[in-house]
């Protein structure tokens, strides 16, 4: 399961993608070129595009985050269907871009991943639909399902899950939604709980 849950795939084959509607997608582009301070990243099932020229932020998506990023001049000529489009600002995200939320939440699933990023899908694709979707496909309950999760893209994800963990430092909303609390992300949480099951 990938960019939050528009891409399903097995062993390199793709089971099922949920791409934002092309219109919507040049609308949304041009609408965050509008207000400054804002980057975007375009995935794609083949990987990512930018149009970006902040170095330190195409260094990090291929250094840490190990993206097959691609430059280009023009997000707008990327033939590939988008399934996500990430709008980043190094801090505040959420705050610089509410007049996008509030021109595309009809249309768009919009979704904060932390302070720097705010990740818009296809209209109802969330990580827990596609939870479900390979729930469904291989005949896995909620309740022999874990999940952990710390922003507010991972909300849907943990109510398909029984075994919902929220991570200590994990935002008020996700603590709401879980089941169970595992230590934070930065003292190991998730191997903690994965090891005791083990």
């Amino acid at each position: 399961i990938a960019n939050n849950g528009s891409y399903i795939g097995c062993y390199g084959r793709s089971l099922d993608g949920y791409p934002i509607d092309r219109q919507i997608m040049k609308r949304l582009i041009l609408a965050v070129r509008q207000i400054p301070g804002l980057s975007m990243v375009y995935a794609a099932a083949d990987g990512d595009y930018t149009e970006s020229k902040d170095e330190a932020l195409c260094n990090w998506l291929v250094e840490s985050y190990k993206f097959n990023l691609r430059r280009v001049d023009d997000l707008l000529e990327v033939a590939e269907d988008c399934t996500k489009l990430s709008i980043y600002k190094d801090s505040g995200v959420e705050a610089a871009a509410r007049s996008l939320v509030e021109e595309f939440k009809d249309i768009l699933q919009i979704s904060c991943a932390g302070d720097m990023w705010l990740d818009c899908m296809a209209k109802d694709v969330n990580k827990g639909h596609a939870v479900k979707v390979i729930q469904d496909s291989l005949g896995i309950k909620p309740e022999e399902t874990m999940a952990f999760g710390d922003q507010l893209n991972d909300v849907e994800m943990l109510k398909q899950a029984y075994y919902s963990f929220a991570v200590a430092n994990a935002r008020d909303e996700v603590k709401k939604a879980a089941r169970f609390q595992a230590d934070s992300n930065v003292n190991n949480g998730v191997l903690k709980i994965l090891q005791n099951l083990l």
